[in-house]
């Protein structure tokens, strides 16, 4: 029987940055479900140290990560990748080489999510109006359509693909945002696992932008974040998670973003 942290262990191991700063509630967002009290209560539930009742541990370990830098009080921990110098050269051959066929990653079983919020969020000590669901587009059957569309790149130049270009990647969009600036924060079943700004809220979060990759934007110079996002919802929609977008408008957005980066150390916000 699968872990209840090997979801963990499959979005560690599909990470390419490094380290990831984590809060708890984002670790809980990316298991979807609750830590158990040792995990706020002990340092020693983070070590990193195999044997069979630790499952916590081997899923990270597994997966090629340690932690590090335990905070309990502000509930935050770091991961740190230790994988092997092979399994580095592995991992980077793999991303030079060209495309040739869509082989999407295994599917993480699906779990319960949390009930629905409620149709506004208070962050930062501001309102945040819920702008919708994140909804990937769905073959007839119900499969999420997904697409690798690097393939489709002429590539003359001989790029290499970004650090976020090897996807696969899903198609969205969310109806009746403004064509105005702001902050937005998507949440995952009730956590906030990313927070950014734009000057056009409609556009950023329309096929123009989050919502599809263009085969161009998978190479180096191309949009990386685009690709991250992307991709991380895709994992999210595969574990049947809810995903909700929230928006704050204001012709100022840049500081409140960094106040609610900081607080909140979103995991989608991690840099290398």
């Amino acid at each position: 029987m699968a872990s209840k942290y090997q979801p963990l262990g499959d979005f560690l191991a599909a990470r390419e940055t490094t380290p990831w700063r984590a809060t708890f509630a984002g670790i809980e967002a990316v298991i979807g479900g609750s830590l158990p009290d040792s995990a706020r209560e002990a340092n020693w539930w983070w070590a990193n140290t195999r044997n069979r009742n630790r499952t916590q541990a081997k899923a990270w370990m597994d997966a090629g990560w340690k932690t590090a830098n335990v905070n309990r009080r502000r509930e935050t921990v770091e991961f740190h990748r230790v994988a092997s110098a092979v399994t580095r050269a592995l991992r980077t051959s793999s991303r030079q080489r060209p495309p040739t066929s869509h082989q999407p990653r295994s599917n993480p079983k699906p779990i319960p999510t949390t009930p629905p919020v409620a149709g506004a969020l208070s962050l930062g000590g501001r309102s945040f109006r819920r702008a919708g669901s994140i909804e990937p587009v769905r073959e007839p059957g119900g499969a999420i359509r997904e697409d690798l569309p690097q393939g489709r790149y002429a590539n003359t130049g001989g790029l290499g693909l970004n650090a976020h270009g090897d996807g696969p990647f899903c198609e969205f969009s969310v109806p009746g945002l403004p064509a105005a600036p702001g902050v937005y924060a998507v949440t995952v079943g009730g956590a906030v696992v990313y927070v950014g700004i734009s000057v056009d809220l409609r556009q950023r979060w329309s096929p123009m932008g989050y919502g599809r990759i263009s085969p161009r934007n998978c190479f180096e110079g191309g949009q990386s974040t685009n690709c991250k996002v992307n991709h991380a919802i895709l994992l999210q929609a595969r574990a049947g998670r809810a995903i909700e977008l929230w928006i704050h408008e204001t012709a100022e957005p840049r500081r409140l973003e960094a106040q609610l980066i900081r607080d909140l150390a979103p995991p989608w916000n991690a840099q290398a």
